[in-house]
């Protein structure tokens, strides 16, 4: 997505901090001088240098160019703007007492574009309020800290209490929009005849326009397997990828029917490496490609990673605007 003219003039305004004489005045924000600027942009992984013009106009011109570069989420910025926005937003940047009312002010000039910044753990997190889409709190190599661990131990309580019905719609069509997914389609389960296979499904969208439709097929508890043999819960998750990868699912948006591109095995539990090979191995050469596991540990660290709230007594039904519970009869119209 590209930021409004008006919001990339105030955002460079705030970098800036003021002008000087009669000019405009952001009391929250710290002066920068030329040499600042450069730094602030360093600081943020960009080579741009401040060439002696005026600072507004220069920033403008800046941000404006990192505006047109190309984003990885299409519901946010790119990824060197969305960093400017962290770095001027960054809570250790600002004298006490003023960090609030400036992420206020930020947040009063972002709303334009449908955008909002929240400080999670001194962890600064952009997310698009119309698609939930966000940004990670950083690289997913990092070591959660003290509270970050205690909050990924509430989600792993919950995901042992949790229905079935209640993790995929509690947890996942919430992680799934905050990764970026749009149009996520919940299955209902007045008649599963109509499942084929699948518990939820969705669509992403590439930088090129084009559009993959995923399947996730959503098993509660953990998925393990004994020997060589296909038998118990993994005979009938095996029939469920077979089917939900051979039945196209109706798109109402298009009108159109599709085949899945790809399709996930989501366990609220542990998905032990014997099950993976097992199922693997009972997939041929194409359908495995397109098959993709995760598990309690990985949801766990998005769900902590990407700023999820926890769900609690009071959680109601999913309401954002590319979150669908169509019934079944109308997700797969037959024809």
């Amino acid at each position: 997505m590209k930021l409004h003219r008006r919001t990339i003039e105030t955002l460079a305004e705030m970098i800036c901090g003021a002008a000087g004489m009669g000019g405009f005045t952001w009391e929250n924000f710290r002066y920068r001088s030329s040499y600042y600027l450069t730094e602030f942009f360093q600081g943020c992984g960009l080579d741009y240098r401040h060439d002696g013009t005026t600072r507004r106009a220069w920033v403008i011109e800046v941000l404006t160019a990192i505006n047109e570069m190309s984003a990885q989420v299409p519901s946010l910025p790119s990824s060197q703007m969305l960093n400017v926005i962290q770095h001027l937003a960054d809570p250790y940047d600002f004298e006490d007492g003023k960090y609030d009312a400036a992420l206020e002010q930020i947040n009063r000039a972002l709303s334009r574009d449908g955008l909002h910044v929240k400080n999670l753990n001194s962890h600064v997190i952009i997310e698009n309020l119309n698609t939930n889409a966000a940004t990670p709190l950083d690289s997913p190599d990092r070591l959660l800290n003290t509270a970050e661990e205690a909050l990924r131990r509430e989600f792993a309580s919950y995901f042992k209490s949790a229905s079935e019905d209640e993790f995929t719609e509690h947890i996942l069509v919430r992680l799934f929009s905050a990764l970026g997914f749009k149009q996520i389609h919940v299955t209902g389960h007045e008649d599963r005849s109509m499942e084929f296979g699948k518990d939820l499904w969705m669509k992403y969208r590439l930088p090129t326009g084009h559009q993959l439709y995923i399947g996730v097929q959503v098993k509660k508890g953990k998925i393990h397997a004994s020997g060589s043999e296909i038998t118990g819960n993994i005979s009938g998750i095996l029939a469920q990828l077979l089917m939900l990868m051979t039945y196209p699912v109706f798109d109402p948006e298009t009108n159109t029917k599709h085949l899945f591109d790809h399709v996930f095995l989501v366990s609220s539990g542990e998905i032990t490496k014997q099950a993976r090979t097992l199922l693997s191995e009972f997939l041929d050469n194409a359908m495995r490609r397109n098959v993709m596991f995760m598990d309690s540990d990985d949801i766990l660290d998005l769900c902590v990673r990407y700023g999820l709230p926890l769900p609690g007594d009071d959680v109601q039904e999913p309401v954002e605007n590319n979150v669908s519970t169509l019934p079944d009869d109308l997700n797969d119209i037959p024809f």
